[in-house]
């Protein structure tokens, strides 16, 4: 029952901030940091994984919030902000898996498009619907 809560929120956050990626290229923090503390309840309530693994899964979003401020933005902070509160629900390795799942399916996306030159090297690809797609895939094969 509380793996289903999780995944739900998981799912519904991702579904909400993919649309929002892609018509208007950004992600407001509001309702992302709102199901971070959904996610911090749900732990409060059903102590689902250890507080380290929590925060060595939020350490992943940290790591590209870092990487964001070092490239002047070409990486979205609010990409690194969602997987901050994804690594709340998910944890180091499942954070890992999805970041890692999401980068795999984007960069074949956007090859895709090199190739069929629908975009240029400079343009950029809202992330957060592959971190939707990589999630639905872990779901599946879980």
């Amino acid at each position: 029952m509380q793996q289903m809560w999780n995944q739900a929120a998981v799912v519904s956050m991702l579904t909400l901030c993919s649309a929002e990626d892609i018509k208007k290229k950004q992600i407001r923090l509001n309702p992302v940091l709102l199901f971070g503390i959904l996610g911090i309840f749900f732990h409060m309530l059903w102590r689902i994984q250890s507080i380290e693994n929590i925060l060595l899964g939020m350490s992943v979003g940290v790591v590209l919030l870092m990487l964001s401020m070092l490239t002047g933005g070409r990486i979205g902070a609010g990409d690194a902000v969602l997987l901050i509160v994804t690594g709340i629900y998910l944890g180091l390795e499942q954070n890992l898996q999805l970041f890692f799942s999401g980068l795999l399916l984007c960069g074949m996306w956007a090859l895709g498009l090199l190739i069929l030159r629908k975009k240029s090297r400079k343009d950029s690809i809202p992330f957060v619907p592959f971190l939707l797609a990589a999630y639905m895939g872990m779901l599946v094969c879980a």
